[in-house]
């Protein structure tokens, strides 16, 4: 699926072997994702490991207008 991020939102980064990493910023622009097992939402990027928004998070984020999911290619 595409995110589209409108405005800079913190997002958690984790290792690929899943030990938290903090946060990181998104910033403006489009993005190729996937929902994982537990609702999350997996942002992947060009360099560096995936950043993730949680369930709670990316729907208060999808309601305020700052994301915009598309489940199209």
């Amino acid at each position: 699926m595409k995110v589209f991020v409108t405005r800079k939102i913190m997002a958690r980064r984790r290792c690929l072997d899943g030990t938290d990493k903090g946060c990181s910023s998104l910033t403006p622009g489009q993005y190729s994702a996937n929902k994982t097992n537990d609702g999350a939402l997996e942002i992947l990027q060009s360099s560096g490991e995936p950043l993730y928004l949680l369930p709670f998070i990316w729907w208060e984020r999808m309601e305020m207008g700052e994301i915009l999911i598309s489940h199209s290619a």
